[in-house]
């Protein structure tokens, strides 16, 4: 008796590595959504030139000014913008982390 054997291996490793390409992507995309409110906003420059890139398996979420660190980690006296403040990016982090059970669920990776 004789048995054939297919090795789907490749198959299932693209797929995983689509799956995982989506969740990044949702993932930076949450991100940018719970910190974009909580971004100082005096005159919305730091709010609109965030930049998402997912290339493959990478995937990173940027503040394109150069002040976007000094406005993460200092606290300003006056912020012109009611409930802005600083920590906005560690903090949307924090809350997807939280969320990445079902982040990964909507991905199809469990």
């Amino acid at each position: 008796m004789s048995y054939r054997i297919e090795d789907n291996t490749k198959i299932v490793e693209n797929n995983i590595d689509q799956k995982a390409s989506i969740f990044l992507r949702v993932v930076a995309e949450n991100i940018i959504n719970i910190s974009t409110p909580k971004t100082p906003k005096d005159t919305g420059r730091l709010r609109m030139d965030v930049i998402k890139q997912v290339l493959g398996l990478n995937g990173k979420v940027v503040w394109g000014k150069r002040y976007a660190g000094i406005q993460e980690t200092k606290q300003f006296r006056n912020y012109t913008t009611p409930g802005t403040g600083p920590h906005y990016a560690e903090n949307a982090v924090i809350k997807v982390v939280e969320l990445t059970s079902k982040i990964a669920k909507q991905a199809g990776l469990i």
